[in-house]
C-alpha cells in the first residue's frame, strides 16, 4: 500500500452500469491507494499521521484481515479469497495511537471484479468536513438527493433555473451520480420523464415526485411508469419538495409540511400531506391535523413519524404510530418554529436544531414525542444556532450529538453546517471547505455523510463532494 496526493484520472461511471462486470478465478496482485483527496496535505497536518492500518473485511463474515504501516509504507495482506465481496476501513493514527484519520470503501466490493490492478480508499482527516477525489459532473441548487444501490449519490431535478454546470444550464430532469466505489462522478444518458422535487429510493427503482405527478424508473432496465395518485390526496403538488423520511421498517414517508419554498430556503406552503411509500411500493395518504409549513421530521423507534413545528396553532407535535394510518396530535404547545431540523438523540427522545422563530434563530430543544400528556419541550439554554439557519437536515452522531446542516435564512443564504452536544450544551460550527449555497445532505452508502451541488458566492458551480465521518 501506499499514499499518494490526487491527480491520477479516475473513472465516471454510468448509472446504468450497476451490474457485476464479471469475475476472474486467477490469483493477482491488487495494490491499495490510500489517498486524501483534495486536502492533499490532510496527513500531514498536526498531528500528522504516524501509522494507518486498513481492515478488510468480508460481508460474508468468514474473512477478516488487517495490516499497518507508515505512510508511504507497504501493506501486505497475504492471500486472500477473491470470491468475496469486501468492505475497507482505513485509519490513521497519529504517534500516540489516536485515530486522527478515517475511511471507508462501498461496501461489497469483489477483488476479482476490479477492471485495475489499483483500488483507491479515501481517508479524511475526522471532525471536519473533506473532499474526496473528483467531483460531479454538474451541480444544481436545492436539488433533491439520495444514495443509491450501495454506491452512487445522485442529484437530480430542482427545477430549470436551479441547475449549472460548467458548460452552462442542463437538463434538470438528468442525473448527475457520484460513485465511491470509484470516486469519480457521471451524468446519465438520458433523463427522467420530470425534474424531481422529492425523491424515494428503492433499490434500483427511483420515484420522482414534481407538482404535476410522480414516476417510477428503473434505472437498470430504463423503463419508466406513472405512478397513480392515491386515494385522498388531491395532486401530488401537495407533498412535491417535501423532505422524505425513512423508517426502519422499509417505509418511506414525503412530508409536504417540511418542504423549502422560493427562495430555496424559505418555508414551504403549508400542508397537511404525507404521502406513504409502502415495502410493497403502494402508495398512500395520511393527513396532519394541522397544516405546516417548515415542520421538522424524523422517524423514531417505537414511536412513529415524528412532526413538529411549523405551526402557530393545534400540538407542537404529531405523530403517526407505526401501522398507524391518522396522525394522532400530542400534548405539546403550538410551536411556529419554521425551518429546524429533527435528530433522535436517546431512546424516545428527539432535538429541534435550528429554525427561526420570530425572526431570531429558533432555541435548540429537547422532547419525548411519545409523552402523552402535559408535554413540554425543553429548551437547551447555550445550544442555539448562532445564526438563522432554516431547511435544516439533522443528524444523530454519537454520544447524543446533533450534526446540523441548512442555509442562511433569506436569498442567497450559505450553506452552514454545525456539531451540537445536546447533553453538554454546546455547539461548534464545522466549516465547509468550498463555501456553497443550495447545497444537499445526503446519507452515504459508507457511513459519512455527504454534501452534494450547490453554487459558489460568485454563482459557479460547486462541483467538488464534501464528506464527515459521524464517529
Amino acid at each position: 500500500m501506499k499514499t499518494q496526493s490526487p491527480g491520477r484520472a479516475l473513472p465516471a461511471l454510468g448509472l446504468l452500469l450497476l451490474g457485476c462486470v464479471g469475475c476472474a478465478s486467477e490469483p493477482r496482485t491488487i495494490t491499495v491507494e490510500v489517498v486524501p483527496g483534495h486536502e492533499t496535505g490532510a496527513f500531514q497536518e498536526d498531528p500528522p499521521v504516524a501509522r494507518v492500518e486498513v481492515t478488510a473485511a468480508a460481508i460474508e463474515g468468514d474473512v477478516t484481515v488487517s495490516a499497518s504501516a507508515a505512510p508511504g509504507g507497504a501493506l501486505d495482506f497475504g492471500e486472500i479469497p477473491a470470491d468475496r465481496a469486501y468492505t475497507f476501513e482505513v485509519r490513521g493514527l497519529d504517534a500516540g495511537g489516536a485515530t486522527v484519520a478515517r475511511g471507508r470503501s462501498a461496501s461489497g466490493i469483489h477483488l476479482a471484479a476490479l477492471s485495475g490492478e489499483v483500488l483507491s480508499l479515501f481517508a479524511q482527516r475526522t471532525g471536519r468536513w473533506s473532499r474526496p477525489p473528483g467531483g460531479l459532473a454538474a451541480s444544481r441548487v436545492g436539488a433533491p438527493g439520495a444514495a443509491l444501490a450501495e454506491r452512487y449519490l445522485i442529484l437530480t431535478g430542482g427545477g430549470a433555473a436551479a441547475v449549472s454546470a460548467a458548460a452552462g444550464e442542463v437538463d434538470p430532469a438528468r442525473i448527475d451520480a457520484y460513485d465511491i466505489a470509484g470516486w469519480g462522478g457521471s451524468a446519465s444518458s438520458g433523463a427522467l420523464p420530470r425534474a424531481a422535487l422529492s425523491l424515494v429510493v428503492r433499490g434500483d427503482l427511483l420515484l420522482a415526485i414534481d407538482d404535476e405527478g410522480a414516476t417510477w424508473t428503473d434505472l437498470v432496465a430504463g423503463q419508466s411508469a406513472e405512478a397513480a395518485l392515491p386515494m385522498g390526496l388531491g395532486s401530488f403538488a401537495e407533498v412535491a419538495g417535501g423532505r422524505t423520511i425513512e423508517a426502519t421498517d422499509g417505509r418511506s414517508f414525503v412530508v409536504g409540511a417540511a418542504r423549502a419554498g422560493e427562495p430555496a430556503e424559505a418555508p414551504g406552503q403549508p400542508s397537511d400531506a404525507v404521502l406513504v411509500v409502502g415495502v410493497d411500493l403502494t402508495l398512500s395518504v395520511a393527513r396532519l391535523r394541522h397544516a405546516r409549513a417548515g415542520a421538522a421530521a424524523v422517524w423514531v423507534e417505537g414511536v412513529g413519524l415524528v412532526v413538529a413545528g411549523g405551526s402557530a396553532e393545534g400540538a407542537g407535535v404529531e405523530v403517526l404510530g407505526d401501522g398507524a394510518t391518522a396522525f394522532l396530535p400530542r400534548a405539546f404547545p403550538p410551536d411556529a418554529a419554521r425551518g429546524a431540523g429533527a435528530a433522535v438523540t436517546g431512546p424516545g427522545e428527539i432535538a429541534l436544531v435550528g429554525g427561526v422563530q420570530g425572526g431570531a434563530p429558533a432555541p435548540t430543544r429537547r422532547l419525548a414525542p411519545g409523552c402523552a400528556a402535559s408535554c413540554a419541550a425543553v429548551e437547551v439554554a447555550g445550544a442555539a444556532l448562532p445564526a438563522a439557519v432554516v431547511d435544516v437536515a439533522a443528524f444523530a452522531l454519537p454520544g447524543g450529538r446533533v450534526l446540523a446542516v441548512g442555509s442562511e435564512a433569506g436569498d442567497g443564504g450559505l450553506t452552514r453546517s454545525f456539531a451540537v452536544d445536546v447533553a453538554a450544551a454546546q455547539i461548534e460550527e464545522l466549516p465547509l471547505r468550498e463555501p456553497r449555497r443550495g447545497a444537499t445532505a445526503v446519507p452515504a452508502p459508507n457511513g459519512t455523510l455527504a454534501l452534494l451541488g450547490g453554487v459558489h458566492p460568485d454563482g459557479a458551480p460547486a462541483l467538488a463532494i464534501e464528506t464527515f465521518f459521524p464517529e
